[in-house]
């Protein structure tokens, strides 16, 4: 996010941030998403830009308690258009390597590769016995490019019960004015079948060495206008899709401060 998006949002800041700042909830029939998320550092420079975290974080649950919840099978999610993203020498993960593999066989494989990290907890339906709950790490890598898009891998790994599973994001260029960066993933048909995620988070930052100079994954500027020293912008916008063809749309609004 070289220079983030401002248009006329910089005006916001003089009705207060402070709002800018919450998690956004959004109920559809018995469905609740709950999405959060933003940069950090919050104080950025206002020419250039320097490196930032990205974090997004995203729950689901219902009203009536229904067991298991929709199923989850697509997460895209839109991020600034201004974001840059710097992957060159960067060393890419092969799906194959670390499907499946525990955490640490990942990062004795892959570890050059890593880019992020994160969480997903999962509600298990299987026949013949009551659901229950799995909860796993994540680890996020740089993967090959194919057909011209960067890809993630998101590796996750569970203890109770042991198993592990691995998550395609790709990242694609969009005309979008606003999120023209778009990150997205569908559940593996296989996982179809007893998979009901109900929570994943994830955050993106790596500082890497390329050609003897120092590069960060992802960076950001607050090109906050004359006379702002806090800026309002549209951080990014996620589509969740269920099973039965239900998509539930939310929004984040963000601030960033001058350095």
């Amino acid at each position: 996010m070289r220079v983030l998006w401002l248009t006329a949002l910089a005006l916001l800041v003089t009705l207060g941030a402070a709002g800018a700042v919450q998690a956004e909830k959004r109920i559809s029939g018995n469905l609740v998403v709950t999405f959060d998320g933003g940069i950090t550092p919050r104080a950025l420079p206002r020419a250039g830009d320097a490196p930032v975290t990205v974090a997004v974080d995203s729950s689901f649950s219902t009203t009536d308690g229904a067991d298991p919840p929709p199923q989850l099978r697509q997460i895209s999610i839109g991020i600034n258009k201004q974001g840059t993203i710097f992957d060159r020498g960067l060393p890419t993960c092969q799906l194959s390597r670390i499907q499946p593999a525990t955490i640490a066989a990942a990062k004795r494989i892959c570890g050059g590769a890593i880019v992020g990290s994160g969480h997903v907890q999962v509600r298990v339906n299987l026949a013949n016995q009551p659901p229950f709950t799995f909860k796993g790490p994540m680890l996020v890598f740089h993967a090959n490019r194919v057909g011209g898009h960067r890809r993630l891998l998101a590796q996750v790994y569970g203890r109770k019960p042991p198993s592990a599973f691995v998550l395609t994001f790709k990242i694609l260029e969009t005309d979008d004015k606003t999120f023209g960066t778009v990150i997205e993933t569908t559940l593996p048909r296989p996982a179809r079948k007893w998979a009901y995620v109900t929570h994943f988070d994830m955050k993106l930052r790596r500082i890497y060495t390329y050609k003897g100079q120092k590069h960060s994954y992802i960076s950001a500027g607050c090109a906050a206008p004359d006379g702002f020293t806090v800026i309002v912008y549209p951080f990014a916008q996620a589509n969740f899709g269920f099973a039965g063809g239900k998509h539930v749309t939310s929004t984040l609004v963000r601030e960033c401060a001058v350095r």
